[in-house]
């Protein structure tokens, strides 16, 4: 009888343990399934969360090389436009002063105010003291040409002959004006009409009585040139113009 009890509580003993066991172990499935499941979610937001940071990585590397982008095409049309201002500067540096110079060429030749007795040629009204680059302009090509070193001044004295007279020249700082028109022949005339050939007569009548004689040379004076004509038993010999210098 007493046998017949322990083998009793020994089996439900043994049926308890078996029951404890087994629940032990489905709740520790359950645990590592549970445990699997948060390791999957967390690494599913791991993932999640690394996507999302390579996206801002790689936005915030599009907006920097953007940005870098937009500040050197800055620069640089920033150092264009300085360049173009420089340019531009220094253009408007030099070419006022170039133009200056050519206007002042231009209105030197265009204001030349004649003064004294003129003589004139082919349309070329020559001023004594004036200076002869662009007489000689006007003129034309000369049929003789000579030169020697100036006597009163510094440099060459310059002869062009031309149909009727020759033009003489003085230098002053490498600059050449004219010293005297002389005429050799009577194919030319003075403005007011006196040519060699002309009378003693005529010449009084053009100029009038003001003037100087010596030896036989009548010298008219008018601001910085005379006028002298030979006159020989009443007939003009020689035509001279000469300018009045320092």
């Amino acid at each position: 009888m007493r046998k017949g009890y322990y083998l009793l509580a020994a089996l439900l003993a043994a049926g308890l343990q078996m029951t404890g066991c087994s629940g032990s172990g489905q709740e520790t499935e359950a645990a590592n399934t549970q445990a699997e499941t948060s390791a999957a979610a967390e690494e599913t937001r791991g993932e999640e969360n690394g996507s999302r940071d390579e996206e801002s990585q790689a936005e915030t590397q599009t907006s920097s090389s953007a940005e870098t982008k937009e500040a050197d095409q800055s620069q640089a049309d920033e150092t264009a436009g300085k360049e173009t201002t420089e340019e531009e500067t220094a253009t408007e540096a030099a070419t006022p002063e170039e133009t200056t110079v050519l206007e002042t060429e231009a209105e030197t030749r265009a204001e030349v105010k004649h003064s004294g007795y003129l003589f004139q040629s082919g349309g070329v009204t020559i001023g004594m003291n004036e200076d002869v680059a662009v007489i000689l302009d006007g003129l034309g090509a000369w049929s003789n040409y000579a030169e020697s070193p100036s006597c009163a001044f510094k440099g060459l004295d310059k002869i062009y002959s031309y149909s009727g007279f020759d033009l003489y020249t003085y230098p002053i700082k490498n600059v050449d004006y004219v010293n005297s028109v002389y005429f050799t022949d009577d194919s030319v005339s003075t403005p007011e009409g006196i040519r060699i050939g002309s009378s003693e007569a005529d010449m009084l009548a053009a100029y009038g009585d003001q003037y100087t004689e010596e030896y036989g040379v009548y010298t008219y004076t008018k601001e910085k040139s005379t006028l002298s004509f030979i006159i020989t038993d009443g007939v003009v010999d020689s035509v001279e113009y000469v300018a009045i210098t320092k």
